[in-house]
């Protein structure tokens, strides 16, 4: 049985362009549909054609077949029999001891790029370019069978929260729609209760509260207080941690690590609002939650839905 030790990543940057020693064009189409145990490929690379057999798993390794077959075939196959086909450029990038395969795909998938690296052991030591991004090995949309099926501009409406860069973007497919500056926690991220830090991984809007409200609504346990911020009001309460004009409150998707027991994210009333100290936007300085200008959090506000998509990343 062959094995695949393999880590996917997203590009910060494209100083990569610069280190690249060749490039192929790739073509290939899936045989299989969701719910198997194997995903099955056929692959066109320049000249060449190969048949791939990878188990349906998210994660670093997975049992890997791969058979070399007729370039007639495998058009034929492509053309007439597969369930999906998406077409990319592949580039490599030599780093030391390792080959990083950068896909640029292209058609109904273009906007995007990944990195891959194979490797000896899933704990194996390698060199980390300043281009090399965030990892997405856990993320099954970004798997080129997946790919194949929902393509990236035919993604959802979406949120992508960088704590290291304390931006929020708004995403549908693969058009960038707005983009925002934040103040996520002091403390840092993490996902235990009372741990006073901004919580990671994939979280969806539970519920929108505040719709119509002036701006600058002060809301004490998510219901509107009546009262409108001031300076007066904040001096005459100098405690409150102050939640204004809009409140989107995050539920966790990742049992274990944002949702359910100790880590759970809507327990911990983590929200994305407005606050009265635009001053610290744009630097960590909340008690867990992401912080917005009012103008900013309300404008976002009408463009998202309950259920929207909210991964938050270092």
């Amino acid at each position: 049985m062959g094995t695949e030790i393999e880590r996917k990543f997203l590009l910060r940057s494209n100083d990569w362009r610069k280190e690249v020693s060749r490039t192929r064009e790739i073509r290939q189409g899936y045989l299989s549909t969701e719910g198997g145990k194997a995903s099955v490929r056929v692959r066109l690379q320049d000249d060449e054609a190969r048949l791939n057999i990878k188990a349906a798993v998210v994660g670093t390794t997975r049992a890997e077949y791969d058979y070399e077959m007729p370039v007639s075939d495998a058009r034929e196959i492509i053309d007439k029999l597969c369930v999906g086909v998406l077409e990319k450029k592949r580039h490599y990038v030599q780093r030391g001891a390792h080959t990083f395969e950068i896909d640029e795909f292209l058609g109904a998938n273009a906007g995007l790029v990944v990195a891959e690296i194979e490797l000896g052991a899933e704990n194996e030591a390698f060199e980390r370019p300043d281009w090399l991004g965030r990892e997405v090995t856990a993320e099954r949309r970004y798997y080129n069978n997946q790919l194949a099926l929902r393509p990236y501009t035919q993604w959802p409406r979406r949120m992508e929260i960088d704590l290291a860069a304390q931006r929020l973007r708004l995403l549908e497919g693969a058009r960038p729609l707005r983009e925002y500056t934040v103040s996520t926690a002091a403390k840092g991220a993490g996902e235990q209760n009372g741990s006073g830090k901004t919580p990671r991984g994939v979280h969806v809007v539970r519920a929108k509260i505040g719709a119509d409200c002036r701006p600058g609504t002060v809301f004490v346990r998510r219901r509107p207080t009546g009262e409108i911020w001031s300076s007066e009001l904040a001096q005459a309460h100098p405690k409150r941690d102050w939640i204004l004009s809009r409140i989107l409150w995050l539920s966790g998707r990742e049992p274990g690590r944002n949702r359910l027991g100790a880590v759970d994210t809507m327990r911990r009333f983590i929200y994305i609002h407005g606050t009265d100290d635009e001053s610290t936007i744009g630097t960590p300085a909340s008690h867990g939650c992401v912080r917005m200008r009012n103008a900013d959090v309300i404008e976002l506000f009408d463009l998202v839905a309950p259920g929207t998509e909210v991964l938050i990343h270092e």
